[in-house]
């Protein structure tokens, strides 16, 4: 299914908001339409899409779920929705976590592939994940601490980076707040989405974020179109510990990029 919603997000234009999709297991005909600007457009539908939409009707019919119709919905920043005409179902309903992760992953590799080509527009909303837990207090604020890090970096502001760390950092903190002290150079603006792996361990945390770049220079753009290759999202793990009740960034699992 992630398979054939992303060759169709593939056909769509840059700045797009909203796919939906519609599957008619009967005649084989599948609607594909986006929105961008205010303005629908029907996307050309891929005869390997219309084949994995078919695969996933049988994998479907396999399991007992009856359906004919399939409806897909398709936001920007990952949110979807689906339905189907199965007999006894009453509107919208929550498909199960794995069929909506993969979804949403695709949704959210198909905006990473749109955001890197065309990167010269206006930067695409965060992601939001759907049909997961939500994050603990303590992940939300580690979170929030890991935007404003990321954000004092594409600014090159040293001096909010160190606000930001613990008094003892790390070899591999200290070397990416000297690197950004020392040069100032901005090659990507950075847009974290979300924390894809928390361990909460009392007095420090490790948390693991997966971004998007935007790339300002040409090496840095030639990075982002390789990591395309590996589905369009970067990812660093911190640690974090709480000085004076904040958490402050004290460590990085890896160090910071040369060029």
């Amino acid at each position: 299914m992630e398979d054939a919603v992303t060759r169709m997000l593939g056909e769509a234009p840059p700045g797009w908001k909203h796919l939906r999709v519609e599957f008619d297991t009967g005649s084989s005909t599948v609607t594909a339409t986006v929105t961008a600007d205010a303005e629908s457009t029907h996307l050309a539908v891929s005869p390997e899409a219309v084949a994995a939409l078919h695969e996933y009707h049988r994998q479907a019919s396999a399991r007992g779920s009856a359906w004919r119709r399939l409806w897909i919905d398709c936001a920007a920043d990952g949110t979807l929705s689906m339905r189907t005409d199965a007999p006894g179902q009453a509107g919208s309903r929550r498909w199960p976590q794995r069929v909506l992760a993969g979804i949403t992953l695709g949704c959210l590799t198909a905006a990473a592939v749109l955001f890197a080509v065309g990167w010269e527009w206006s930067p695409p909303p965060r992601a939001s994940m759907i049909a997961v837990p939500p994050p603990s207090p303590r992940e939300g604020q580690v979170f929030e601490v890991l935007k404003r890090w990321y954000d004092a970096e594409d600014r090159g502001d040293g001096a909010a980076m160190r606000s930001l760390a613990c008094v003892r950092p790390g070899k591999n903190v200290e070397d990416e707040i000297q690197g950004v002290e020392q040069s100032g150079i901005r090659d990507g603006v950075t847009y974290p989405e979300a924390i894809t792996g928390f361990r909460d361990e009392g007095a420090h945390v490790w948390a693991m974020v997966a971004m998007r770049v935007h790339p300002l220079s040409e090496r840095q753009r030639n990075a982002v179109e390789e990591n395309l290759k590996h589905g369009g999202f970067f990812f660093d793990s911190y640690t974090l510990v709480q000085e004076s009740g904040a958490w402050k960034v004290c460590d990085a699992d890896t160090p910071p990029l040369t060029w």
